[in-house]
């Protein structure tokens, strides 16, 4: 009896260092979603969401288009609409964040 508890034990507190370093994973690999970068025209800028002009970006099969990137808490500087930039972005729950964003200097 004594080694069958043993066994379970052993069991218990493995299972718990398996899950323990399986979360870890996990959080880390949100952390270091992949950036994307490219170039457009901010069409609106708010607190909340930047609407931003952009070429076609391969990396994600995206056609051009405009659409709106959710600011970083806290928000990045604003920019006046009509401003050529380039921008960083990631995937994050509800949708893709800006990561950086500047007016362009070509």
């Amino acid at each position: 009896m004594r080694n069958l508890i043993t066994a379970v034990f052993i069991s218990l507190m493995f299972s718990s260092f398996v899950s323990a370093a399986e979360m870890q994973h996990h959080q880390h690999a949100s952390q270091d979603a992949a950036v994307y970068h490219s170039k457009g025209t901010v069409k609106a800028w708010g607190e909340q969401k930047v609407s931003l002009a952009h070429p076609a970006i391969p990396a994600l099969n995206w056609p051009p288009m405009t659409m709106n990137f959710l600011q970083p808490q806290p928000p990045l500087p604003a920019l006046a609409a009509g401003t050529v930039v380039e921008f960083s972005f990631r995937q994050v729950d509800g949708g893709y964040q800006l990561t950086a964003i500047s007016a362009s200097q070509d």
